[in-house]
């Protein structure tokens, strides 16, 4: 078995398999990607027994065969080759990596005690911008809880109808919901429970289009000529529809630069953990900022705002607030509000177009 490859076509796809590979797992071959040349292509596959990533890139093939090459010591040997062109010789337990000046002698494990991976689903054809795919996870992935035990917690739910598509994410604390006009095609499920691992993956593409497909077991999804297969998840969501408010009546339209300049300062002397800020409105037209609870100092701010109504006060996250007005890209945000103790609603004022509805919801603090 004797390759010929491109090194830049062959970076470019162990980019992509980076962030599925297993690092410090339990099963070594999962470190190692499975290499299999045949019919002028290289299709590399990585796994971790939850999702599975396969790409190929151009080849010249004399003599198809089957390896596993540990991916990290791969990746960088192949990043730092003198020149374009490189060949991969298998010899015996072993391969050649030649380039230029550069010979190098790589081990290899035997191919048959890699995991069976599941086949990319080929009976999708529901399609969906790729753009437009990423732009719905950046706004929800965030609010993903980072330490709760609670799996069904660590995703984000996604939801499709013909026409629609809706994401949601929550860490118990919070919630982000956003929704968009999608495909009327035949939609491949009603709603599945995409991992944190899974919703980074997408990043890593700049394809036009993300096709989905599903069978019983896994969930699949074409982008080009790369497929990621990752397990269904049988794990109920929350249901976050019943803590979404959309009908408190103090609503506040503020600079979103503004705001977030400002929780970013008031907030370096609240406490190191809750991180809490006192909202306080009056009737003027004003809202002040106050931090909560530090040895060290307080910290005070008051920024004008669009409002009329009663003077109110509430305690909320700093940086869950600082979260979510860093990910968004309008001149202004609007906060409806109730009271001291009902939800705190974030609005994007005129946002992005492509959107149907964003809406940020958190949970006051009790101080």
């Amino acid at each position: 078995m004797e390759l010929k490859l491109q090194k830049t076509h062959v970076l470019q796809e162990l980019s992509v398999l980076q962030g599925v590979v297993e690092r410090r797992g339990t099963i070594p071959i999962l470190s190692n990607i499975l290499a299999e040349a045949s019919d002028g292509r290289l299709r590399m596959i990585a796994t971790d027994l939850d999702m599975t990533i396969v790409t190929s890139c151009p080849a010249e093939v004399e003599g198809e065969g089957r390896l596993t090459l540990e991916s990290r010591v791969f990746t960088e040997l192949v990043r730092n080759l003198p020149e374009e062109e490189f060949v991969v010789r298998r010899d015996g337990d072993s391969v050649e990596i030649i380039s230029g000046r550069f010979h190098s002698t790589m081990s290899v494990a035997d191919p048959s005690g890699y995991p069976t991976v599941p086949e990319p689903p080929t009976d999708g054809n529901y399609s969906l911008s790729l753009d437009l795919f990423q732009l719905l996870l950046q706004r929800v992935a965030f609010a993903i809880t980072r330490d709760d035990p609670k799996f069904q917690l660590n995703g984000a739910l996604v939801k499709i109808v013909p026409g629609e598509i809706e994401i949601a994410a929550t860490d118990g604390h919070r919630l982000a919901m956003v929704r968009a006009k999608a495909s009327t095609d035949v939609v491949p499920f009603e709603q599945q429970l995409f991992p944190r691992k899974l919703l980074a993956e997408f990043s890593r593409f700049d394809d036009e289009a993300v096709i989905f497909s599903a069978t019983e077991n896994h969930l699949g999804f074409q982008i080009g000529e790369r497929h990621i297969i990752s397990r269904v998840v049988e794990l109920r969501f929350p249901q976050y529809e019943r803590v979404i408010v959309r009908d408190n009546p103090s609503r506040i339209r503020i600079q979103r630069a503004e705001l977030l300049g400002s929780l970013r300062r008031v907030s370096l002397m609240a406490h190191e953990k809750a991180r809490g800020v006192r909202f306080r409105l009056d009737g003027s037209g004003e809202l002040t900022l106050v931090s909560i609870g530090h040895e060290r100092g307080s910290a005070e701010e008051t920024l004008p705002v669009l409002y009329q109504g009663e003077s109110l006060e509430i305690a909320l996250n700093a940086q869950y607030m600082i979260e979510v007005l860093s990910i968004l890209g309008c001149e202004l945000v609007e906060l409806q509000l109730r009271d001291s103790a009902t939800q705190c609603v974030v609005v994007p004022v005129d946002d992005d177009e492509r959107l149907e509805e964003y809406i940020y919801v958190l949970m006051p603090m009790r101080v």
